[in-house]
């Protein structure tokens, strides 16, 4: 989802297009994430070239500059702080597609009793 401040950017009401989102500094992580191959993407596929304004490698890093105006970030929703005052999340004409987690081990290696938990969660 893409969030922002609604001090800076004041479009808590508004419905953007992916085009239009292009006119503000985008926050995302770095080209080498799946997260950033998924949203380079999506802009290919509606004809869009995206030049995210800065890449960094954690989304919390990306929250904070999204809370102090830097930019709109683009996170995965659990990572959106509950209570946040002043983030919002971008409505946008365009449906985001779902995503997956999924998690791979093998089978011939023995797995913590922690990562065996991780996973009944998941």
């Amino acid at each position: 989802m893409f969030i922002a401040n609604s001090e800076y950017f004041p479009l808590q009401n508004k419905i953007l297009s992916l085009k239009e989102l292009l006119n503000y500094p985008i926050l995302m992580l770095d080209r080498k994430s799946t997260t950033s191959e998924f949203l380079h993407n999506l802009f290919q596929k509606h004809q869009l070239d995206l030049v995210p304004e800065i890449e960094l490698s954690s989304n919390d890093l990306l929250i904070d500059l999204a809370k102090i105006g830097l930019g709109i970030a683009f996170v995965p929703d659990f990572c959106m702080p509950a209570g946040e005052k002043n983030l919002f999340i971008l409505h946008l004409e365009e449906k985001l597609p779902a995503r997956q987690m999924v998690v791979v081990y093998n089978e011939n290696i023995p797995i913590s009793q922690a990562a065996k938990q991780f996973m009944d969660i998941l």
